[in-house]
C-alpha cells in the first residue's frame, strides 16, 4: 500500500469518527431535552412535558362522538347541535384594530365588553364563549355577521352540548364522568386497544351507564387552527375540522320516552313544589315507560354524588302502605277467603296489636269492596288474617313484586342484559320476620312493616291487572339505530318470566273496577272533577324523617280514561311531615289532566 493511499483511508476514518462523534452529541442532547431535562429546560426552565400537552391542546373537541339518545318520537334528548361562537388566541394580521375588531364580536353577541375582553385576555387554547360554564347558543343572523368579519381568531361553528341546561328525565338518562376503575374492569379489552383511557369520560348511572357499549361511538370531531411560533396562522392551513368519516356512528338510543309529556310532568312537579318522590307513566297496554319524573331535580353536568339527586327514586324502593291493599284484596279474592256479601265491623282498633284504622271512630260495617274504596285497615287486617304471610307474599310475586320488573333478557353478546340502572325489587318480609305472627301480619296486609315497593313496580301493578294478570316487563329503550337510521338493535316488549300461576282475569278485572268505586265513593273523591274518569288506588305509609320525626309517604295509583284506558300512573310524595293533607292525590289529578289535554290536542291534529 502506498503512502497516498494509506492518508486518504486515515482521512476518510478520522471523517467517519467526527461524523459518529457529531452523531452521538446529537443523541446525547436529544435525550437530555426529551428525558433527562424535560421538567426544566434551558435556565427559563421551561416544561416541555406540559408545553406538548398545551401544543396538543389546540384543538377544540366540537363533538365527543357519544351516541345520543332520542325519544319515541324522533326528538332528541341528548346532543342538541347548535352554533357557538369558538375563540382561538392567535394573532390576526388582517386587521389593522384587532382589539376593534374582538369588541364588534362581543357587539354582535351582546357580551358585556369587560367579561369578554378578561375572557379573551385569559385564553391559552381555543375556547368556546360560554356564560356560566355553558356555550351560548347564536342565532343564524349572529352568526352570519360573526364570519363576515373575516377573522381567523372568531369562528361560529357548530357544537354538540350532551345535555341541556333543563335536562329532561336526567336521573333516567344519567351522567357520564371519569371512572378509571370501572374501564379497567369492565371494559378491559378497549382499554389495551387503546380506544380507552383511564381519562375517558364513560356513563356512570342510569341509561348512560346500562347502555354504555353501544354509546361509545368511533372517535370525536375537533376543529384545530395552525400556527407558527408567533401564534400567526400559517398559509394554507386555515381552521380545520377533523371528524371520523363513518356515516353509521354514533348509534341513536331510541327510547320510549314521550319527551313532551316528559317535560309537562317535570314542571308539574315543580309547580307543585313536589321536592322529593317520583312519578311514572306507562303505557297500560304493554308497559312501555312514556314518563318517568325523579325529585330532587338533578343537573347531569353538576354532579354531587354525596347529595344523591342523581339517583332515580321511581327505581328505589319505599314503604307503599296502602297501595298494597290491591295484593291483599287480590289473595282474598283468589283464595276465597272472604265471600262476596261478607261484611266486617270496623271500631277503629284491632285489640291486642296495637293495630288501628286512620279514621279513629271506625267505618262501621263494610264489605272487602267497601273497605277498598274507603281504605279501611281494619278490614284488609281481618282478611289477612285468614290469609297468612306465605299467601300474602307470594300473590305479591304473582303481581310483580318483590323482583325488578324492568327489561331484562339475552342481546347479542350481552345475556342478562337490563336496560334499567340499579332498580331494586323491593320485599314483602325481611329475613328476620316471623311471618306466622299476626302482629307483623297485619301490619304487611296494609303496605307497612318491612313491605317495600318502587313506584315503577307500583305503575305495573295497573297494567297487570289490566292485561288480565299477566306482569309486564316496562321498556325504557325500544331499538338501536345506526345514524342513517337502520335499525341496529330492537328490544320487543315481553312479560315478566313467572314460575306460579298468574292471577285469575276475572280477579284482575274486579280490582280494577273497584279502584273506579275509589274515587266514585271512596278516598279518591277529588278526583272527580278531572278532565277524564279516572280509578285508582290511594295510600299512605307512615316512616321516619332524617330528623327522626314522624312522616309519610303519600301514594296514588291509577289508570284512565277508564272507559278506554291509556296510561297507568304512580305518583310518589316523599317524606311528607305527619298530618297534612294527601299530597299524591292533587299530583295524580295534575298528571291525568295533562295527558288529557295532550290527547285532546293530538285528536284536533
Amino acid at each position: 500500500m502506498d503512502k497516498g493511499t494509506k492518508l486518504q483511508k486515515n482521512r476518510i476514518f478520522i471523517v467517519l469518527v467526527l461524523i459518529v462523534g457529531v452523531l452521538a452529541a446529537w443523541n446525547l442532547r436529544l435525550f437530555w431535552i426529551q428525558v433527562a431535562a424535560s421538567r426544566s429546560w434551558t435556565e427559563r426552565k421551561i416544561d416541555l412535558v406540559e408545553n406538548s400537552v398545551i401544543q396538543r391542546a389546540q384543538g377544540l373537541m366540537l363533538d365527543s362522538g357519544r351516541g345520543d339518545f332520542i325519544d319515541r318520537n324522533g326528538v332528541p334528548l341528548t346532543g342538541t347541535l347548535q352554533k357557538v361562537l369558538i375563540v382561538f388566541p392567535i394573532h390576526e394580521e388582517q386587521s389593522a384594530d384587532p382589539a376593534a375588531a374582538m369588541n364588534r364580536v362581543a357587539s354582535i353577541v351582546n357580551a358585556p365588553l369587560s367579561a369578554w375582553q378578561s375572557f379573551v385576555r385569559q385564553l391559552k387554547g381555543p375556547a368556546v364563549w360560554s356564560v356560566s360554564g355553558r356555550p351560548v347558543p347564536l342565532t343564524d343572523t349572529q352568526a352570519a355577521k360573526i364570519e363576515a368579519l373575516g377573522l381567523k381568531s372568531i369562528r361560529a361553528m357548530p357544537f354538540k352540548q350532551r345535555y341541556a341546561e333543563r335536562q329532561p328525565a336526567s336521573q333516567v338518562l344519567g351522567f357520564i364522568g371519569q371512572n378509571p376503575e370501572r374501564i379497567t374492569r369492565q371494559f378491559t379489552d378497549q382499554f389495551h386497544k387503546g380506544e380507552l383511557q383511564l381519562t375517558s369520560k364513560i356513563g356512570n348511572s342510569g341509561l348512560e351507564k346500562t347502555f354504555e357499549p353501544w354509546l361509545q361511538g368511533i372517535g370525536p370531531s375537533y376543529v384545530s387552527v395552525f400556527t407558527d411560533g408567533l401564534k400567526r396562522p400559517l398559509p394554507g392551513l386555515d381552521t380545520r375540522q377533523i371528524a371520523p368519516g363513518n356515516p353509521y356512528y354514533p348509534l341513536k338510543v331510541v327510547t320510549t320516552l314521550d319527551s313532551g309529556i316528559q317535560r309537562q310532568i317535570e314542571q308539574t312537579l315543580e309547580r307543585l313544589r313536589v321536592t322529593e318522590g317520583a312519578v311514572v307513566v306507562l303505557d297500560i297496554r304493554n308497559g312501555d315507560t312514556i314518563a318517568m319524573a325523579s325529585r330532587p331535580a338533578f343537573q347531569p353536568e353538576h354532579v354531587d354524588l354525596a347529595q344523591g339527586s342523581w339517583s332515580n327514586k321511581a327505581l328505589k324502593a319505599v314503604a307503599p302502605g296502602s297501595i298494597f291493599k290491591t295484593v291483599t284484596a287480590a289473595a282474598a279474592l283468589e283464595e276465597k277467603a272472604v265471600k262476596a256479601d261478607e261484611t266486617f265491623d270496623c271500631e277503629g282498633a284491632l285489640g291486642k296489636y296495637g293495630f288501628t284504622c286512620w279514621k279513629k271512630d271506625g267505618h262501621g260495617k263494610l264489605t272487602l269492596e267497601e273497605g277498598f274504596a274507603q281504605s279501611c285497615n281494619i278490614v284488609f287486617a281481618k282478611a289477612a288474617q285468614r290469609l297468612g304471610g306465605d299467601k300474602l307474599e307470594a300473590y305479591a310475586r304473582k303481581l310483580g313484586l318483590e323482583v325488578p320488573v324492568g327489561w331484562s333478557g339475552d342481546v347479542p353478546h350481552r345475556k342478562g342484559f337490563r336496560q334499567w340502572d340499579a332498580e331494586e325489587g323491593g320485599q314483602i318480609y325481611a329475613d328476620a320476620s316471623d311471618k306466622p305472627d299476626e302482629g307483623a301480619l297485619v301490619q304487611t296486609a296494609i303496605g307497612q312493616r318491612d313491605v317495600l315497593m318502587t313506584p315503577l313496580q307500583a305503575a305495573n301493578l295497573i297494567v297487570t291487572l289490566y292485561n288480565q294478570g299477566k306482569v309486564a316487563s316496562p321498556r325504557i329503550v325500544r331499538e338501536i339505530r345506526f345514524q342513517n337510521d337502520r335499525l341496529y338493535q330492537s328490544f320487543p316488549p315481553h312479560e315478566l318470566e313467572q314460575a306460579a300461576e298468574p292471577l285469575k282475569p276475572a280477579t284482575a278485572k274486579r280490582l280494577l273496577g273497584w279502584m273506579s268505586e275509589t274515587v266514585e265513593r271512596g278516598t279518591g273523591r277529588a278526583l272527580q272533577s278531572a278532565k277524564w274518569s279516572l280509578a285508582g288506588k290511594s295510600g299512605t305509609a307512615q316512616v321516619r324523617l332524617k330528623n327522626g320525626r314522624s312522616g309519610e309517604n303519600h301514594w296514588f295509583i291509577g289508570y284512565g280514561p277508564t272507559e278506554r284506558p291509556r296510561y297507568a300512573v304512580a305518583v310518589l310524595v316523599q317524606n311528607v311531615p305527619e298530618g297534612g293533607s294527601h299530597k299524591a292525590i292533587p299530583l295524580f289529578k295534575e298528571v291525568m289532566d295533562m295527558l288529557a289535554g295532550g290527547s285532546q290536542r293530538e285528536a284536533r291534529s
